[in-house]
């Protein structure tokens, strides 16, 4: 009998990981004014085929969020048998999330910020009040929502997540309701409804697939489908398949025409097939995969704190190394570091504890008063 292929929580990390590597590089090289003026070195690709490819690491926003949705539909899946919730449960759910979420930002958001202000970097430019309001959004990951101003750019991301761990009871709600029918409900109003080029809104047509496929295994049954059933020819086979899929939709993106017609379905789509590609091809190499997981494992303090080390702390440092692939190495070793370091501040604050103990006091006060 053969063993049912499931997508684990490894599996989710080595994609997260393979995130990582899109994030740093799409940081790195998307455009010349983010190598501040330093003479950089791209062999064996030119400049310009490296900064292409760069921009399509932007991607890496898609996979994040088909990530989260994808195990919050899991989650809820699990909690309520077909997804039959009570708005107070479905409350409790968002709620519950939007808490977890919150701590786990709370101290690489301290600990970036506190390291700012001592090298007097902070951006924080307005009045007193405002740059109150803005540290308290930021913290709350709140900052793009209501458009205050924000520490660091990347942050913008937080207020995504808060935006698809709200939206998501209303999602699965319609997903019982029509089945795959939501996919074309999301893309055919977000293509020429919503406003282009818009962060917290371009993103989100990864959400009706991601709990497609949550709900129905998409990914296990693609990785199992055989087009062919001698196994090296199948595999083959899907490689050429889904490697070109993503090659093409790349190409389209990165044009002016394709952007301009098609930018809310690719964002959705591409993204969408990278993760499968990861998943049918990536996860079975034994030296990438373990790299991948641990990058993965890393992904959330690598995401809140690399652009402090890029833009602000230690820009000039980290371009000085010269070569593209030196200073993407340098500021993945310095944000893994970083990433050690809160690591090391959690087991001596015993973060886990106080902050599972006040997530617990705050739901409960909740069901009461709900």
């Amino acid at each position: 009998m053969e063993n049912k292929l499931t997508f684990t929580k490894q599996n989710t990390l080595a994609v997260k990981g393979l995130a990582i590597v899109f994030l740093l590089t799409y940081h790195c090289f998307s455009n010349s004014a983010r190598l501040y003026g330093h003479e950089v070195n791209f062999w064996p690709l030119s400049q310009d085929a490296v900064m292409m490819i760069s921009r399509n690491m932007v991607h890496c926003v898609g996979i994040f969020a088909f990530l989260s949705v994808y195990g919050l539909t899991l989650s809820l899946k699990k909690q309520y048998e077909q997804y039959r919730f009570t708005g107070q449960e479905a409350t409790l759910f968002v709620l519950k999330r939007y808490v977890n979420l919150v701590f786990l930002f709370l101290l690489p958001f301290f600990f970036c910020a506190g390291i700012t202000f001592v090298l007097g970097m902070s951006r924080y430019s307005n009045g007193f009040w405002a740059n109150i309001t803005s540290v308290f959004m930021d913290m709350l990951g709140l900052g793009h929502l209501f458009d205050t101003q924000p520490l660091i750019s990347t942050w913008w991301y937080l207020s995504l997540e808060v935006l698809l761990i709200v939206f998501l009871p209303f999602a699965v709600r319609f997903y019982k309701k029509y089945g795959w029918l939501t996919i074309a409900m999301v893309l055919l109003p977000g293509s020429f409804l919503l406003e282009k080029h818009v962060h917290l809104t371009k993103y989100l047509f990864v959400v009706p697939f991601a709990v497609c496929f949550a709900d129905r295994n998409v990914l296990e049954r693609l990785k199992a489908y055989a087009i062919v059933k001698n196994k090296a020819l199948n595999k083959l086979l899907k490689f050429v398949i889904s490697t070109g899929l993503i090659v093409l939709m790349t190409l389209l993106f990165d044009s002016r025409w394709g952007l301009e017609h098609f930018e809310f379905a690719l964002h959705g789509l591409i993204p969408v097939t990278v993760i499968y590609w990861a998943y049918e091809f990536l996860t079975d190499m034994p030296l990438v995969n373990p790299f991948l997981e641990f990058l993965g494992k890393r992904s959330a303090d690598i995401f809140y704190c690399h652009t402090f080390v890029r833009a602000m702390w230690l820009k000039d440092v980290t371009y000085s190394f010269g070569h593209a692939f030196l200073i993407w190495l340098f500021l993945l070793a310095v944000s893994i570091l970083i990433s050690f370091i809160l690591d090391a501040f959690r087991k001596l604050l015993h973060y886990s504890q106080i902050t599972g103990a006040a997530l617990n006091r705050i739901m409960e006060w909740a069901g009461r008063a709900l």
